[in-house]
């Protein structure tokens, strides 16, 4: 086993033994703080302590693993965060979705497919837990951690365009110049043209287009920020 880093835990429901031995090394190695509940011989318990994640291994539980899954639905603290099913590839499409799960990992993975799952579950548990995130639609964006998240995505963006797409979210509604937005956000003391603001709403378009058109175009001003009908209020 692993020495348990100091990062955030993930309780991995399997067996002690490869292949589920692996997987823990790699969350590990991901600066996690893996901790393996040994099914059904170990008491399903992680403490105090909520989870950003829970894995069940269905490669190593076999007949165990919907009972596993069953339990970690009933558990009251290990519920309340997301729960992956780590299943090989060719099981994935056979995998009876009505236990529950937020997620799959199919197995083989890449280190980096994982550390993107993880990434995506910790972003749920702290994100339902702070309230400085912003939603708009199926946008959420964090000013503490700089990341966006589309339908529970994570979205890639420039720092200008960060800053943008926030400036608009924390606005909703309200139309605003080129020259204003290129004030706010680049700084007074900027000299490109209002073009650079054309060019970046132009690319948040692009990286945010499954969230819909909300950035919505104002002929002859500039840009405004339109929530979706049902947030409307």
């Amino acid at each position: 086993m692993p020495e348990v880093g100091r990062g955030p835990l993930v309780v991995v429901v399997g067996i002690d033994g490869h292949p589920t031995d692996a997987f823990v090394s790699d969350v590990a190695r991901l600066h996690y703080s893996p901790k393996l509940v040994a099914w059904p011989t170990a008491k399903l318990d992680a403490g105090q302590e909520r989870p950003v994640a829970t894995v069940v291994d269905f490669r190593a539980l076999g007949v165990h693993a919907e009972q596993a899954c069953i339990a970690v639905q009933r558990h009251r603290n290990l519920r309340r965060g997301p729960i992956i099913a780590l299943v090989l590839e060719q099981e994935g499409p056979r995998l009876d979705m009505s236990l529950g799960f937020d997620d799959l990992i199919l197995a083989p993975y890449r280190l980096g497919e994982l550390a993107a799952r993880l990434r995506l579950a910790r972003w749920r548990v702290e994100s339902a837990a702070d309230p400085g995130v912003i939603r708009v639609g199926p946008i959420a964006l964090s000013p503490a951690t700089y990341e966006v998240f589309v339908h529970r995505s994570p979205v890639e963006l420039t720092l200008k365009e960060y800053q943008l797409l926030l400036f608009l979210m924390q606005h909703p509604g309200r139309v605003f110049p080129r020259a204003d937005l290129l004030d706010h956000v680049w700084g007074s003391d900027y000299f490109g043209g209002t073009r650079t603001v054309d060019v970046h709403i132009r690319r948040i378009r692009a990286k945010t287009e499954s969230a819909g058109d909300l950035i919505e175009t104002v002929r002859g001003v500039g840009y405004r920020l339109v929530p979706p009908p049902a947030e409307d209020g």
